[in-house]
């Protein structure tokens, strides 16, 4: 009885309930169950799962790998050269037929699975087992007679789709890259010990590591973000890269890649909440086992990479996640360098506020860390990107009050049709449609470094029609101030009045209590113990702050949230909000115009200067606004 599923892999996005948006959980008699209780059938739901189930078998095969080469069990031995040997007579069948048929126009093809992306992911896996297995007389053996010829497969389709990715098409810079140079590596060094495509100028490790320095080059900023600005991507590079210097001597890196690679990690560190919670910026990754997993795997390596690497809490937080799901493999990752560990190379403070100038994202962070603000005023960020300009982020300690919301799997019409758009974002939005495609600004910035206050101030740019916005943050010891300026610039060829609806949205993960007072609101946003966040509103002009059942993150689109949508009619208003966590320090907010002797109708947005923010010990803080 073979050990895998012997048929074609679909594209795992499609595994996906197509009512709730939620992830399905493990097949059973060819029955796809959601957590609502959903029963699906269908090949576009098997061909996802076989995806999910061949990675599933591959990791497998790594960890029985490992733990045979740590602990000598034949019976570990013997399960893992099953399922690769299982493996490569399947696929020797598949590849014969040339390129699999369920691949759509845009794919670059696979040949056991849709992508030769996904081929790519799986392969590398594949190419870590057989390395480890290698050092056994018996298994390399086993492994050069029925395993080595898929492994030149693999390696021959991995090295078409990058001739057709970066020549054919011209675009070295796409995140696939990364995936197949870490493959061509892998697959090229496992051919190796195994003997087999000696003098094969493609089956050359040096040749993709040269790649994935190039590419490295090309597709990270300076300071260290991948260009897409997704969370997810940027970790999807940084893990292929990893990956991709298995057996390699740290000292022997190239210096550039050593640089972008520390670079990267630092941005992760940069970005984390205090828990090292990771906000899910442009797309994923949204809360499921295999990101965790993912996140696990890149700490690993690089606490082995670099000396006293500043990954922690980020690991903390996964294994946290996980839980019980975890089947140690990441803990068994050690030796994955011939040389020792190198320094790690970063010296600034990864906890400071800091802005990413190039991809626009600004992150505060305050004395004590109890709230992680994160702002977005960068790209649009192509075929991942957000229409959530000025989007405003909220973090803390094991609590996540307003986050980026994320995706669902692809395959869900909730990935467009809610997720990337202007509503699912604590944003702007005019008329109540979705902001346009457009680049945001940073305009000033003030980091005042430890124990001070943090200010920046970042503009929407061209992403709402005929309006301008801007959003001021301001990060104290004691509290956050926002202050969100819309101004109508163009009104409408209809609009007697130019008035339009300008809404700025509350978009919690927690739950959401919402309080009228004389003048203005209070929120609270509920958490931990001690660690609730405690709001206060108030707008220039009358205006309305509406509580709805709306939803909350992508891991679970069915789960239905309170939130709000502050909106003013009119050609101009300030939104201003002031948060504190734990005790509701803030007791009072006082809006000062331009004219504070003015006593007639409220100013407009354009007329406010300060902000008075008075605290329960009797402190009165005045802020002058931008």
């Amino acid at each position: 009885m073979s050990t895998i599923l012997e048929a074609r892999g679909g594209w795992w996005h499609d595994y996906v309930c197509p009512t709730h948006g939620a992830e399905l959980y493990p097949a059973h008699d060819d029955i796809y169950p959601c957590k609502y209780g959903c029963t699906l059938q269908g090949e576009t739901f098997t061909g996802a799962w076989v995806v999910l189930e061949h990675q599933a078998r591959a990791r497998e095969a790594r960890l029985l790998a490992r733990r045979f080469h740590a602990e000598g069990a034949t019976a570990d031995r013997d399960r893992a050269l099953a399922i690769l040997k299982d493996f490569a007579t399947y696929y020797a069948e598949v590849a014969a037929g040339g390129a699999s048929e369920r691949a759509e126009a845009w794919m670059l093809k696979g040949k056991l699975f849709s992508q030769a992306l996904t081929e790519a992911i799986w392969g590398v896996q594949i190419a870590d087992a057989v390395l480890v297995l290698a050092d056994d007389e018996h298994s390399r053996a086993v492994l050069g007679q029925h395993v080595a010829p898929m492994l030149g497969d693999l390696l021959d389709t991995v090295a078409e789709a990058w001739h057709r990715l970066v020549v054919v098409r011209e675009e070295p810079s796409s995140n696939y890259v990364a995936w197949l140079n870490a493959a061509g590596a892998n697959l090229s060094r496992a051919l190796g010990v195994l003997g087999h495509r000696v003098g094969d100028p493609v089956a050359v490790s040096d040749l993709w590591l040269d790649r994935m320095a190039a590419y490295l080059e090309l597709a990270v900023d300076a300071q260290g973000w991948e260009w897409e600005g997704s969370t997810y991507y940027h970790l999807f590079v940084i893990r292929a890269a990893l990956l991709s210097v298995h057996g390699i001597d740290p000292m022997n890196l190239p210096a550039s890649m050593q640089a972008r690679l520390a670079a990267m990690v630092a941005v992760l560190v940069r970005l984390a909440s205090q828990d090292g919670g990771l906000p899910a910026l442009h797309d994923g990754p949204f809360d499921r086992a295999g990101v965790h997993l993912e996140v696990l795997e890149t700490c690993a390596i690089a606490r082995q990479l670099w000396v006293d690497a500043p990954v922690g809490a980020i690991e903390d937080f996964a294994r946290a996640r996980l839980g019980a799901q975890h089947d140690g493999l990441e803990d068994r990752l050690d030796g994955w360098f011939t040389g020792p560990s190198i320094p790690w190379p970063v010296t600034d403070d990864l906890r400071a506020s800091v802005v990413f100038a190039e991809t626009g994202y600004v992150v505060l962070h305050d004395a004590a860390e109890a709230i992680t603000a994160v702002l977005d005023a960068g790209p649009h960020g192509g075929s991942h990107g957000h229409l959530d300009k000025l989007g405003l982020y909220l973090y803390g300690d094991g609590v996540a009050w307003q986050p980026a919301p994320g995706v669902p799997p692809y395959g869900s019409a909730l990935r467009h049709g809610y997720y990337a758009r202007t509503l699912a974002h604590p944003t702007v939005r005019v008329d109540d449609t979705d902001q346009l495609p457009a680049t945001g600004t940073v305009d000033l910035v003030e980091l005042a470094g430890p124990g001070g206050v943090d200010r920046v101030v970042a503009g929407s740019g061209e992403a709402l029609d005929g309006v301008q916005a801007t959003r001021e943050v301001v990060s104290t010891p004691s509290y956050l101030l926002d202050i969100v300026r819309v101004q109508v610039t163009a009104p409408i060829e209809d609009g007697a009045d130019g008035a339009r609806d300008l809404t700025l949205a509350l978009r919690p993960a927690v739950p959401l209590e919402i309080t009228a007072l004389p003048v203005g609101w209070r929120t609270l946003w509920h958490g931990p113990e001690g660690r609730e966040l405690h709001g206060l509103h108030r707008a220039t002009t009358p205006s309305r702050l509406v509580a709805s059942p709306g939803r909350g993150p992508s891991d679970d689109p069915a789960a239905l949230c309170t939130v709000g949508d502050w909106t003013a009619r009119g050609t101009s208003v300030c939104f201003v909000s002031v948060y504190c966590v734990g005790e509701p320090r803030v007791v009072g907010l006082e809006l000062l115009p331009a004219d504070e002797s003015a006593t007639s109708a409220p100013q407009g947005a354009v007329g406010l200067v300060g902000v008075r923010v008075q605290l329960s010990d009797g402190t009165t803080i005045e802020h002058t606004t931008a």
